[in-house]
């Protein structure tokens, strides 16, 4: 039976516009003004965005203009380098996501695999995971397979979220899912990243549930798996349909005879 393709969760428009913002906020990571950041963030935030829009809206455009400008030799890499750091404790110290009482959250791991180097974006998005509830953890870059699949395994969470930059890894990507699969049945696999936003096809070859191209997208899949989640029976695992109470051997054998 062939598997279903997987859904390319698209960003819903709507919500405050930052437009007038965006120069600024540029022009105060290339100076290295935090406390500019950290105000039009809040200004952002004013204007009714969340972290998620803040991100779409404010923070990634302005990230890329700076890499253009790194690329074409108009700012140094150390620019660069400060620009993201910065904009990085900014967002962090600004979103509204706070840790949930154990036990009482969705768990979604966020990582890069191997050769996989650039993991602002997921810092981002597990900001903005913990605003939506989740309990969210960024296992950075450059994750290898073998290490990420035990932890999973060990750990298994309610959903797993790989970006990917290089068309060029989408086949390990897909080897790391289908060995995800087998360690945590019943995980939900998302992935995103520029490899993906070139061309929506590449998700087919993975495996994965979904694809999310932006911030706001994955808020909005949160807000449902969350909504799902609520609506399942007391003591039953939303998406399994078993016991958590069950032994996670026992748990695994059951899944897998299904």
């Amino acid at each position: 039976m062939l598997k279903a393709r997987p859904r390319v969760v698209t960003s819903r428009q709507g919500g405050p516009d930052l437009g007038a913002l965006s120069g600024p906020f540029l022009l105060a990571l290339l100076g290295g003004d935090e406390a500019a950041v950290g105000e039009l963030v809040c200004r952002s935030r004013s204007l009714g965005a969340d972290t998620a829009v803040v991100v779409r809206d404010l923070v990634m455009p302005a990230l890329c203009e700076v890499g253009r400008m790194w690329r074409s030799g108009e700012v140094s890499v150390a620019e660069e380098h400060l620009a993201t750091a910065l904009v990085s404790r900014v967002l962090s110290r600004s979103s509204s996501g706070a840790a949930a009482p154990a036990g009482t959250a969705r768990r979604i791991v966020f990582a890069c695999l191997a050769g996989e180097f650039h993991d602002l974006g997921i810092h981002f998005l597990a900001d903005v995971a913990r605003e939506c509830g989740w309990d969210a953890e960024s296992l950075g870059a450059n994750v290898p397979r073998e290490a990420l699949v035990r932890f999973v395994e060990q750990r298994p969470p309610a959903a797993l979220a790989l970006s990917v930059a290089l068309a060029g890894h989408v086949p390990e990507a897909a080897q790391a899912i289908c060995e995800v699969r087998t360690a945590a049945p019943g995980i939900t696999v998302l992935v995103g990243g520029l490899a993906f936003r070139e061309d929506h096809e590449r998700l087919a070859l993975t495996g994965a549930d979904a694809g999310i191209t932006d911030a706001v997208a994955l808020r909005d899949w949160l807000r449902v798996q969350a909504g799902k989640a609520s609506a399942a029976p007391p003591g039953v695992r939303s998406g399994s349909g078993l016991p958590e109470s069950m032994p996670p051997a026992l748990r695994r054998r059951i899944a897998k005879s299904r």
